[in-house]
C-alpha cells in the first residue's frame, strides 16, 4: 500500500482545479457543441442523422475508452495515459477545424472522446492515490461543484462563439483547452501512482483485474446505487425540457433559468458534502441521504399523478437534484476505496458504467416519449427508490453481519 503524503494549502487547491479541468474537457466537447449541430449539417450539406452520429460516436468512445485507460494507469502511472489521451484530444479537436467531410468528421468525433476520456478516469484515481476515505469524499464533491458548472456554462459559451464566429471556432477553443491542459500535466501535476514496479500490461492481467473488482459485492452495490440515482438525473436532462416547456408552459427563457436554478442546487449540495465529509464519514451521510431522496421521489410522484401544479412538482426535483451533491460523491468515494491497488481499474468500470447507464436511460426516455410528468416523475422516482434498495440493502446485511459474530462470540465464552 503505498504512503499518502499530506497536501494543504495552495497545493490542495492546485490539485484539486488541474483534476476538475481533466474531469471537464471531454464533457465540454459535448456541451459546447449542441448549439453548433445546425450549423455543422448545413456546413457540410448533410442530414441531421449524420450530426446526430457524431454525437453518438463520441458518447461510444468516451464509454469505451475509460476501460482502456484504467488498466494503463495502473500499470505506467497516472500521468502517461494521460499524455496519450490529451495528446490525441487535441490532435482530433484541430483536425475537426481543418475536415471537409461528414465521415471523416464522425470519426474525428470518435477519437476526440477517446483522447478526452482519460481525464475523468484518471481524476478519480488520483483522488484515490492521494487522499484518505474522509478527504477523499470531500474533495470528489468540490471536484463535481467545478465540473458541474461545465455542463451549465458551456452550451452558453457555445452560442456566443456561434454568434460571431463559425461552428469550427468551437473546436479551436477545445484545442486551446486541451493544450493549456497537457502543460498543466506536464508542469503542474505530481505523479501519484508509484506502485507500478514489476506491473506489465497484459489483456489477461486486465480481464483478471476488473473480475477481481467486479466480484466484490460491495463495490458493486455502490456503483448500481450510485449509477442508478445518475441515470435519474439524466432522465431529466432528456425529458425535462418537453416537461416545462409543454406543460407547465414555461418559455425557453425560463426552462433555461429554471434548469440553472436546479443545477445551482446540486453545487451547493456538493459543496455542504464537502464539508460534512470532513466530520461524517461517508456511511453516516449516505444512508439519510438515499431515504431522503427515496421520500422526495414519492412527493414528486403524488404531485404529477394528482396535477397539483408546477410548484409540488419543482420543488420535489430541485431537492432530489440537489441531493445528488450528498450521493454521488459518497457512493464513489466507498467504491474506489475497495480496490486501492487498482484504482484505475475500478475508476475506469465506476465511468464506463454510468455513462452506459444514462445512455440507456436517454434512450428509454425517447423510445416511451416520457414529456409528461408522471412519466418522467415515474422513471425518476424507479431509479432512486432501486438506488436506495441496493445501498440499504448492503448497510442491512453489514449490520445483521455485525450482531451475528456479537452472538457468535458470546456463545463461545
Amino acid at each position: 500500500m503505498q504512503k499518502r503524503t499530506q497536501i494543504k494549502g495552495f497545493e490542495k487547491l492546485k490539485l484539486i482545479i488541474i483534476l476538475a479541468f481533466l474531469s471537464s474537457i471531454a464533457p465540454l466537447s459535448t456541451d459546447m457543441y449542441l448549439p453548433a449541430l445546425n450549423e455543422v449539417e448545413k456546413s457540410f450539406q448533410t442530414n441531421s442523422f449524420y450530426t446526430q452520429l457524431s454525437l453518438a460516436s463520441f458518447f461510444i468512445a468516451f464509454s469505451l475508452g475509460q476501460l482502456f485507460y484504467g488498466p494503463l494507469s495502473d500499470v505506467y502511472g497516472r500521468k502517461k495515459p494521460l499524455y496519450i489521451g490529451i495528446f490525441i484530444f487535441v490532435s482530433s479537436s484541430i483536425a475537426c477545424v481543418l475536415v471537409d467531410s461528414i465521415h471523416a468528421f464522425i470519426a474525428l468525433r470518435f477519437f476526440e472522446a477517446l483522447g478526452g476520456c482519460v481525464g475523468v478516469v484518471v481524476a478519480r484515481a488520483i483522488v484515490n492515490d492521494v487522499f484518505e476515505l474522509k478527504e477523499a469524499a470531500g474533495i470528489y464533491a468540490l471536484m463535481m461543484v467545478f465540473t458541474s458548472l461545465a455542463p451549465m456554462l458551456s452550451p452558453t459559451f457555445g452560442g456566443i462563439l456561434l454568434e460571431f464566429f463559425s461552428w469550427r471556432s468551437i473546436f479551436l477553443t477545445l484545442f486551446i483547452l486541451g493544450f493549456i491542459l497537457f502543460l498543466l500535466v506536464i508542469f503542474a501535476l505530481k505523479e501519484s501512482n508509484h506502485n507500478t514496479e514489476g506491473k506489465k500490461f497484459n489483456h489477461k492481467e486486465v480481464a483478471k483485474s476488473y473480475k477481481k473488482i467486479l466480484k466484490d459485492r460491495r463495490f458493486v452495490v455502490y456503483l448500481f446505487c450510485g449509477n442508478l440515482i445518475f441515470a435519474g438525473f439524466f432522465a431529466y436532462l432528456t425529458g425535462s425540457s418537453f416537461v416545462f416547456t409543454r406543460v407547465f408552459e414555461l418559455s425557453e427563457q425560463q426552462y433555461a433559468m429554471l434548469f440553472g436554478i436546479n443545477a445551482l442546487g446540486f453545487v451547493v449540495f456538493a459543496n455542504i458534502n464537502a464539508r460534512l465529509a470532513l466530520r461524517y464519514s461517508p456511511y453516516y451521510i449516505l444512508p439519510r441521504a438515499f431515504i431522503s431522496v427515496a421520500f422526495l421521489a414519492c412527493l414528486l410522484i403524488l404531485g404529477a399523478t394528482f396535477e397539483l401544479g408546477f410548484l409540488a412538482f419543482e420543488l420535489p426535483l430541485f431537492f432530489i437534484i440537489a441531493s445528488l451533491g450528498f450521493i454521488l460523491p459518497n457512493t464513489t468515494t466507498l467504491a474506489m476505496a475497495r480496490s486501492k491497488q487498482n484504482a484505475g481499474s475500478a475508476s475506469a468500470l465506476l465511468g464506463a458504467a454510468q455513462f452506459a447507464m444514462a445512455g440507456f436511460m436517454a434512450f428509454l426516455v425517447s423510445l416511451l416519449n416520457a414529456n409528461t410528468p408522471i412519466l418522467l416523475a415515474s422513471i425518476l422516482g424507479i431509479c432512486t427508490f432501486l438506488g436506495a434498495v441496493f445501498y440499504l440493502s448492503l448497510i442491512n446485511k453489514r449490520k445483521f453481519g455485525k450482531i451475528k459474530r456479537k452472538l457468535s462470540a458470546i456463545s463461545r465464552t
